[in-house]
């Protein structure tokens, strides 16, 4: 049986106020246990699946995106199912998970998905950089050229002094 955690350990864990892990709960219509009293109890897999959230809305992204990803098509049933292209790169393949609940294997195909947003991101990244560095050195190119063209038309001008008196 694995761990299970109070509101208060959660928070602890996840840097996550309690409020927001109710929120999170409500928003993504996550299955979170409860007690015989009926207070919440979270698992290593719920405090993983927070930690994961709490790291994709750090890079931006909403949690309406994030609720997407979680919640798996029709046709996505199990991690095995998944097609490779669509969601990691190939030096990555998915790897055969063995029989879990449906709890872990929201979390394989949430981990797998959080691969492949990290990997889209990385390489938007980069390609916007790419484009910002070839602009700036048109610009740099630019405004040389001016200041040659500027330079070359200006006539010498002579140095003469001019005398009081």
């Amino acid at each position: 049986m694995s761990n299970q955690y109070s509101v208060r350990q959660a928070t602890e864990l996840t840097g996550v106020k309690s409020h927001v892990l109710r929120y999170w709960e409500e928003e993504m219509n996550l299955p979170i246990g409860r007690n015989e009293l009926g207070h919440r109890v979270y698992t290593e897999n719920d405090i993983q699946l927070f930690l994961n959230i709490k790291e994709l809305k750090n890079k931006g992204m909403q949690l309406r995106a994030i609720r997407n990803q979680l919640t798996p098509s029709p046709e996505i049933q199990k991690p095995e199912t998944i097609p490779q292209t669509s969601f990691l790169p190939e030096e990555n393949p998915p790897q055969k998970a063995p029989e879990n609940s449906p709890a872990d294997e929201k979390i394989i195909v949430f981990q797998q998905i959080l691969d492949r947003l990290i990997t889209q991101e990385l390489q938007i990244k980069n390609e916007g950089e790419t484009h910002c560095r070839s602009v700036d050195e048109a610009i740099r190119r630019r405004q040389l050229a001016r200041r040659e063209a500027a330079a070359a038309s200006e006539p010498a001008k002579k140095k003469t002094r001019k005398r009081h008196g």
